[in-house]
């Protein structure tokens, strides 16, 4: 039994590299990009094919994604599955835009906060006791907004993606922020 699983294991690859083509150029970098930005880890053998996508670039942005689209679709893989074209759009738009580095940067705002002086302070800081309105001030403050964008829940909810999104923690008024998964 054990010399027959180790026959099979041993065959297998040589009857599967037999029926296979070996991808290469533009083809197989499209591929190993395709599964490189679908998993939030990254080997070094991502290295060529992440550096051939991003490095595809245009000075106008809707360009930039065709031609990087154009050279997904080259996988073969896309056209077969009927979930692969849609992965290829989600990375389009998701991938290098939904760290958490840059949503923390992107998503910064001011927002008002209504602060106020309880009255027994207030009192004391007066210097007439007929006062017992409490003071109140509007102040802005910096905040991370913990909506994700749609194109980053589009990305990380796809079901070919493995731990490609963020999370929140904290609350916005406290100092939360994201992090990578």
């Amino acid at each position: 039994m054990k010399f027959l699983t180790l026959l099979v294991l041993f065959l297998f690859p040589f009857a599967a590299q037999a029926d296979n083509q070996e991808l290469s150029g533009d083809t197989k970098l499209a591929c190993e990009a395709i599964l490189c930005l679908s998993s939030g880890t990254r080997p070094g053998e991502c290295g060529p094919s992440l550096s051939r996508y991003f490095g595809i670039s245009h000075k106008k942005w809707k360009d930039t994604v065709k031609s990087r689209r154009n050279f997904l679709n080259q996988c073969p893989t896309v056209g077969e599955d009927p979930s692969m074209p849609t992965l290829v759009e989600a990375i389009l738009n998701g991938a290098g835009r939904c760290t958490a580095d840059l949503l923390n940067r992107q998503l910064r705002k001011q927002v008002p906060v209504e602060e106020c002086i309880p009255d027994d302070v207030w009192r004391r800081m007066s210097r007439e006791d007929r006062e017992n309105t409490p003071r109140c001030r509007t102040k802005l403050v910096w905040i991370i907004d913990d909506a994700l964008p749609s194109y980053c829940r589009t990305y990380a909810g796809h079901e070919y993606t493995w731990k490609v999104g963020v999370n929140y923690v904290g609350e916005p008024l406290n100092g939360g922020h994201w992090i990578d998964e």
